[in-house]
C-alpha cells in the first residue's frame, strides 16, 4: 500500500487543521454577545477563505496526481464508501465556504475580511436579505454532516490501522 505524496499529505493536514480551528471558532462564539462574537468570526471568516483556497489547490492537485493504491484487503464496498466520502468532503469543502461568503455578502453591510492581516477580501455580492437567510440555513445544517463526516473519516482510519493492521496512517502522515 502506497503513501500519498508530500504535497497531497500537506493539503490534507492543513485542511484539516483548519476546519477543525473553525469549527472550534465558531462554537466558541455561538452564544456571546455581537460585540465579543467578532473576535471569533473575523479569524473564522479568514479561515473559511483559506479553507476554499486550499481545497481547490488540492483538487487540481489529486486531478494531476494519482492516489497511492489501496490494499486489496479492501473489499469493493469500502472503497467505494472511501471514494464517496471523500468526493463529499471535496463538496462540503467548497460549499461551506461559499455559504459563509454569500451569507455575510448578501446582508449588504459586509465589511471586508481581514486575512490575518495581510490584505482585506471584499465579501460584498449585492443585497438580498433572502439569499442571505438560505445561505445562513444552508452554512448551518452543512455544519453536521461535516462533523459526522470527519468523525466517520477518523474512525475508519483508525479502523483500517488498528483492527484491519493495515498501515493506514501512515499513508498521510508526514
Amino acid at each position: 500500500m502506497g503513501k500519498y505524496s508530500k504535497i497531497a499529505i500537506l493539503f490534507h493536514w492543513a485542511i484539516a487543521i483548519l476546519i477543525g480551528a473553525n469549527i472550534l471558532l465558531a462554537n466558541l462564539a455561538e452564544d456571546l454577545p455581537r460585540a465579543a462574537r467578532a473576535a471569533y468570526m473575523s479569524p473564522h471568516k479568514a479561515i473559511g477563505i483559506s479553507i476554499l483556497i486550499l481545497t481547490i489547490g488540492r483538487i487540481l492537485w489529486r486531478l494531476s496526481h494519482r492516489p497511492p493504491s489501496i490494499s486489496a484487503q479492501i473489499s469493493s464496498l469500502q472503497a467505494t464508501i472511501g471514494r464517496v466520502a471523500h468526493i463529499l468532503f471535496y463538496i462540503l469543502m467548497i460549499v461551506m465556504p461559499l455559504t459563509g461568503w454569500l451569507m455575510i455578502g448578501a446582508k449588504g453591510n459586509a465589511a471586508p475580511v481581514d486575512f490575518f492581516g495581510l490584505f482585506t477580501v471584499d465579501m460584498a455580492v449585492g443585497k438580498n436579505a433572502g439569499l442571505a437567510d438560505v445561505a445562513h440555513e444552508g452554512h448551518e445544517f452543512l455544519a453536521t454532516p461535516l462533523i459526522i463526516l470527519i468523525a466517520l473519516h477518523v474512525l475508519g482510519a483508525l479502523k483500517h490501522q488498528f483492527i484491519d493492521r493495515m498501515p493506514f496512517l501512515q499513508r498521510m502522515w508526514p
